[in-house]
């Protein structure tokens, strides 16, 4: 009976129990599909986030193929559209926070139907044409700004909406070219320039001197391979800055204001050692570093107290931003045609060049001054008279040739006497004390050259020249250079581009001028440009550091160096000019 009871009851029971385990068997399933669910979602946001990031930085990368294109179309351009778009040097509605189609409606090469800048009429139309584009009209558009620093000698840091032309700074072949005919004049410069050592300088001197004879701080081979170092001295101008993170005395800290000494880069074009060679992410051309093996201990020293100039090696201005190996200017004229040699044989040539484009006293001066040469005194006894009433001898040639064009301000020519006319002295028309001998002397360099061109390379622009690089010029002192540059941030730009204002506003004499015009531009081809890509709601930020040849044929990139890593120095939001970009 008992056995029957515990039967029964087994059996009343086993039908709630298979019940219940059912019930946990399908939680079980249903928890398992869930987080197999949740996996697969969230698996699939990680790779929408990852292609997103992906599709951004490739819009990104294609922002700085576009802006860069843009660049190289605006510094091909000739002398007078650049005036006429507003400059390149200091330009916000060009280059602060646009986006590439913003700018195509100046009048881009790339299909561009925008206002093409050929004339004074269409300029202001091009600028206008940008402005009314609708600011800020989308706040995830990829823009891009080119961005340059000023650091003025004790002043505060500011931001400057353009590009610095390279000869802005001092090139290395100048200053082997001072060493050159004045031995210790290319070592002076380079020592007035911050943070510049003694053993830095002699060091740089023997780099590119063809001799094998080390200066009394210097190094040549015989010092490199006894730190075991599989380098020799180019015995040439470098072809990039960076070689000069092998010489003696150099520090990337001093160099760039970076530790990150690899970190560099420049185009195959240069003829570089191809070693390690990789290729840009945005395409092109291929890329060079500097092999480790070649840097010394010194090439990564930490900045700190220099012991020869006793400043902090954070506070002064990195020499990249000083030195230069690719400054050069084209001989060309505003509208693009190339300068009239001055000094070329054929007077009659010579003349048929100017005519219209000089004032006629001017152009018969000129003229008389290559039949006679120039005079210093002035003999007694001799008559006066202005050029325009002293004829050019019947089958007059060249007798002389001129240095460069200051020596026609306030220059002499000594006429001999001939027939009835007796000596006669005829003054330069262009007189440094006229009012508008600036304006004169501009119209005189836009149109001619003592150079027989196409390109000169290395000379120093007195419009953009910081007063370091002015130091350095030979014969100038120091006060001489702070002076210029506190007269020139006085002068309006259209004044700042004759070269005679030194002498107007009373900082040289006409003889310290003219000693050191053959070392002076107005102007200046070859561009360095910081381009930065970003999109305001955020995402992939990238900087390169550009240099752009506009001097030697199209415009081309001849350098780059990845600076994205690198700290910025200003916000984000000061990318933008006030009043938004297009």
């Amino acid at each position: 009976m008992k056995f029957r009871i515990t039967e029964l009851r087994q059996f009343r029971t086993s039908p709630l129990q298979r019940r219940g385990v059912v019930l946990i068997v399908v939680l079980v399933l249903v928890v398992m599909l869930s987080l197999a669910g949740f996996g697969f979602l969230s698996a699939m946001s990680t790779e929408y986030e990852a292609v997103r990031l992906h599709g951004s930085l490739l819009q990104a990368r294609q922002t700085m193929v576009s802006a860069e294109s843009q660049l190289l179309w605006l510094t091909g351009q000739p002398g007078r559209r650049r005036e006429i778009l507003g400059g390149l040097t200091s330009n916000p509605d060009l280059f602060g926070g646009r986006t590439v189609d913003g700018l195509l409606a100046a009048g881009g090469e790339s299909g561009g139907a925008g206002v093409a800048a050929d004339s004074a009429e269409a300029g202001p139309a091009a600028i206008a044409q940008l402005q009314s584009q609708t600011a800020l009209a989308a706040d995830d558009a990829w823009r891009f700004s080119v961005i340059s620093v000023d650091r003025p000698v004790g002043g505060v840091r500011t931001l400057r909406f353009g590009l610095t032309t390279e000869s802005s700074k001092l090139h290395l072949a100048t200053v082997l070219r001072w060493e050159q005919t004045t031995p210790g004049a290319g070592r002076q410069a380079l020592l007035r320039l911050p943070g510049m050592t003694e053993i830095l300088a002699d060091s740089l001197l023997d780099w590119m001197d063809a001799d094998e004879t080390a200066r009394p701080q210097g190094a040549e081979s015989e010092y490199y391979q006894g730190l075991g170092l599989a380098i020799r001295p180019a015995n040439a101008v470098p072809q990039t800055l960076e070689q000069l993170l092998a010489v003696r005395g150099m520090s990337a800290w001093q160099l760039f204001a970076t530790g990150a000494a690899t970190n560099v880069a420049a185009s195959a074009e240069t003829g570089v050692n191809p070693a390690g060679s990789a290729v840009p992410p945005e395409g092109g051309d291929p890329i060079v570093t500097l092999p480790l093996q070649e840097l010394s201990t010194e090439t990564f020293a930490e900045p700190g107290l220099n012991a020869e100039t006793g400043a902090a090696a954070g506070t002064m201005r990195p020499l990249c931003e000083l030195l230069t190996v690719w400054s050069a200017e084209r001989l060309s004229q505003p509208d693009g045609s190339a300068k009239v040699n001055i000094n070329q044989p054929d007077l009659n040539a010579l003349r048929a060049s100017l005519q219209g484009r000089l004032p006629e006293s001017l152009l018969q001066f000129l003229l008389l001054a290559r039949v006679f040469g120039l005079t210093a005194t002035t003999p007694t006894g001799a008559a006066e008279q202005g050029a325009d009433a002293v004829p050019l001898p019947a089958g007059a040639t060249a007798g002389a040739s001129l240095k460069s064009l200051g020596e026609l301000v306030d220059g002499m020519v000594l006429v001999p006497a001939a027939g009835t006319r007796p000596l006669t002295l005829v003054r330069s028309p262009l007189q440094s004390t006229q009012a508008d001998s600036d304006l004169l002397f501009r119209q005189l360099t836009d149109v001619c050259s003592t150079e027989p061109g196409p390109v000169i390379a290395g000379r120093i622009s007195l419009q953009e020249a910081p007063e370091e690089v002015l130091r350095s010029l030979p014969g100038l002192t120091i006060e001489q250079a702070a002076s210029l540059v506190a007269q020139r941030t006085r002068l309006q730009p259209f004044e700042r581009r004759s070269l005679l204002w030194p002498v107007r506003a009373g900082v040289l004499t006409v003889e310290q001028w003219r000693a050191v015009l053959p070392e002076l531009t107005d102007t200046g081809d070859v561009f360095q440009a910081e381009l930065i890509v970003f999109r305001a709601v955020g995402g992939p930020l990238l900087r390169r550091k550009l240099i752009l040849d506009a001097a030697s044929g199209a415009s081309r990139r001849v350098y780059w160096r990845d600076v994205t890593e690198e700290k910025l120095e200003f916000p984000l939001a000061g990318l933008i000019p006030a009043g938004g970009g297009q």
